[in-house]
């Protein structure tokens, strides 16, 4: 026998041992009771592998299922919120719209009342010069431009200050419509996830693709609650800010009333007044025209007794003339010459004296000519200030209304209680 274990050769032919040919079976059996063994312990593995990844894939289901359906509780509510206060910041920019067309047609009758104003003042600036006094309707008619330069100047603020606040609200609006439309489609496509069903698929292990999804739940619903808070302090502050507009036109429409009314008052009393200094001139006139009448009779009446003695007077000097030719020895002072002279002395004293008087006549309707004339244009300026005067109290605009008719809900300044109650989600 070979040290290999091998026989040797018989006819031509090795043979081997018996007991390597059974070791070799022996070692074969082992080998496969040691496999047997690895695949046993294999599939137990692998049963609980399979075992433990449909719990893994139940739980993951139920896990992505459960957060799925809490998103699209949150992003309902959200999207209801978001519905909600976009329905309000429709109806603020309604309201705002409404206020900024109110405050601007107030302006324009502000600005006509002015151009009124400026057409009263330049037509009493057009009296005549005596008449340009300044009395009370010229205060009056002063005080209402200040007012309604100053009406003026606070609307526009307004208007102004309400046309910021409704292009904010529309910037709000904009911005809670593309967050509100987002909602609708992330709710659009979770619902769709919530849909889907698992199916057969390959064996590959398909790649997650990265959509970069950076944000985190806590901002997501915060930056929509901030979105619902800066709409709802918008509504306030527009509310407010609608409230102070009414207070003021409220304000400036007593204010116009009272002038308007003032100023009214004070025309209608120069108006009597002047009417009445009109009577007293037009009887100081008539009694200037009887006083025009008695000294132009006086006047006739002393020209006519001049008349009447200037023929004696010059009778008598033609007298006293003609006996001054007599004879040298006839020229003595007798009782003719006495006489012719005293009667001249005394009817030429009579003449200047009645001459004086016709003078002093004269003068008094002279001076009654004039105050009479100075009464008549006096008197025709009067009227012609009435006139005036009448014309400007007619020209008035019409009486200011007492308030407002706006109606009281859009001076609401608390915010929706169901918005509130939303935001506390």
């Amino acid at each position: 026998m070979s040290a290999t274990g091998v026989l040797p050769a018989i006819d031509g032919h090795c043979h081997r041992l018996p007991k390597d040919w059974a070791a070799e079976s022996m070692r074969e059996m082992s080998r496969s009771d040691s496999h047997m063994r690895a695949s046993d312990n294999q599939r137990s593995l692998s049963h609980n592998s399979m075992n433990l990844g449909v719990k893994i894939t139940v739980d993951n289901d139920d896990r992505v299922d459960k957060a799925l359906k809490s998103k699209v509780t949150q992003t309902t509510k959200l999207k209801g919120m978001l519905e909600e206060s976009l329905a309000k910041t429709g109806v603020e920019i309604s309201k705002m719209a409404a206020i900024k067309k109110y405050l601007e047609e107030q302006k324009m009758k502000v600005d006509s009342h002015l151009r009124q104003n400026v057409d009263r003042r330049g037509h009493r600036a057009a009296r005549p010069g005596r008449e340009l006094v300044h009395d009370t309707p010229h205060k009056e008619l002063k005080r209402q431009t200040e007012l309604l330069q100053d009406s003026g100047s606070k609307l526009e603020s307004k208007i102004q200050d309400v046309s910021r606040s409704l292009e904010k609200l529309k910037t709000i609006k904009s911005s809670l419509t593309a967050d509100l439309n987002d909602k609708a489609a992330a709710l659009d496509l979770d619902n769709k996830c919530l849909e889907m069903v698992a199916t057969d698929g390959t064996f590959g292990i398909p790649n997650m693709p990265d959509h970069g999804s950076t944000g985190l739940p806590f901002g997501w619903k915060k930056s929509t609650h901030q979105g619902v808070e800066d709409a709802s302090d918008a509504h306030r502050m527009a509310a407010k800010l609608r409230k102070h507009a009414f207070h003021v036109t409220n304000r400036r429409r007593m204010m116009e009333k009272e002038q308007h009314d003032s100023l009214q008052a004070a025309l209608s009393s120069k108006i009597n007044e002047i009417s009445k200094l009109r009577d007293v001139l037009t009887d100081n006139l008539s009694q200037v025209n009887e006083e025009i009448a008695r000294a132009t009779k006086v006047k006739q009446k002393l020209e006519a007794s001049i008349a009447e003695k200037m023929p004696h007077l010059n009778l008598a000097k033609q007298r006293y003339n003609t006996r001054a030719k007599r004879p040298q020895r006839e020229a003595i002072h007798d009782e003719v010459e006495h006489a012719l002279l005293l009667q001249y002395k005394e009817l030429k004293e009579t003449v200047h004296d009645l001459q004086a008087k016709l003078q002093q006549v004269n003068l008094h309707l002279s001076q009654l000519a004039k105050t009479k004339a100075e009464l008549e244009g006096n008197i025709a300026d009067k009227s012609a200030n009435l006139r005036m005067d009448q014309q400007c109290h007619t020209m008035a605009p019409s009486r200011p209304a007492t308030s407002a008719t706006f109606a009281s809900e859009n001076l609401s300044m608390r915010p929706p209680s169901t918005l509130s109650r939303s935001m506390e989600m």
